[in-house]
């Protein structure tokens, strides 16, 4: 029996209709997860606010996926009902775009862990060598090390201060500078990390950029070149299940 998958989506200026076409794709070719699509993206079941307005819906759902601004969550009614059912153990995982966000909902940012401040950065859209941190967690247990082309965030903070467990990073080139002149930071950034809301078990996938249209910088941003690394789709794929089960029974193809 599948697992139902919610992936809220909605403008936030990352290209949420490409976005969640791919994720839907991947949670469906997998088996295990049914995936439902509420917010804004031509295969939509309804807006957001509808979705969080049945409770049936609600209590259906094995796993929510953000893909979405918080503009998309004006309602303090669909706020509650959220933090309720993660706080009672439906887990959360939230996709690259959702840090400079949610400023204004302390549990939803509880949530997320990392978040984008006035520290925080981009270099351009480019190649980073992600590296495997937590070589026996169940998500990453077997990943090689991979190159991939991405918007890396640099310098995100632990605002809330709960704690997360850092699984991958991805090193900022401090010799290569961005298009508007800003170094790297020649650090180690974190690009995916859990944690835990409540009874919850959460994911924050910090990769994972496609923007809406072409830049005229020779980038290819535009595009889903940052999804096709066999192991971006692995690491998702792996953090839903163990989202959702606390473990990895699949261990997926990469």
């Amino acid at each position: 029996m599948s697992l139902r998958a919610t992936i809220f989506a909605s403008p936030m200026g990352h290209d949420v209709n490409r976005i969640s076409q791919v994720l839907a794709g991947w949670l469906r070719a997998s088996g295990l997860f049914e995936p439902t699509v509420a917010g804004t993206p031509p295969e939509a079941a309804m807006s957001i606010g509808a979705f969080m307005k049945q409770p049936a819906l609600v209590a259906d759902t094995s796993l929510f996926i953000f893909v979405c601004p918080d503009d998309a969550w004006c309602d303090p009614a669909d706020r509650r009902a959220l933090e309720a059912a993660v706080a009672g153990g439906t887990p959360v995982l939230f996709w690259h775009g959702l840090h400079p966000t949610y400023r204004d909902w302390p549990e939803a940012e509880k949530m997320i862990g990392l978040l984008w401040r006035q520290t925080a950065s981009h270099g351009d859209f480019n190649t980073c060598r992600v590296s495997i941190q937590e070589k026996h967690h169940p998500i990453t247990a077997g990943v090689p090390d991979f190159d991939t082309e991405d918007e890396l965030f640099c310098t995100l903070e632990n605002v809330r201060d709960v704690p997360v467990t850092v699984l991958a990073t991805a090193y900022s080139d401090a010799g290569r500078k961005s298009r508007w002149g800003h170094p790297g930071t020649g650090a180690h950034e974190p690009v995916l990390t859990a944690g835990r809301y409540g009874k919850a078990r959460t994911v924050n996938f910090i990769l994972g950029h496609i923007w809406t249209h072409y830049t005229g910088h020779g980038l290819m941003e535009n595009t889903t070149i940052a999804l096709q690394p066999p192991q971006i789709r692995t690491l998702f794929l792996r953090s839903c299940e163990w989202a959702v089960r606390g473990d990895v029974i699949d261990t997926r193809d990469m």
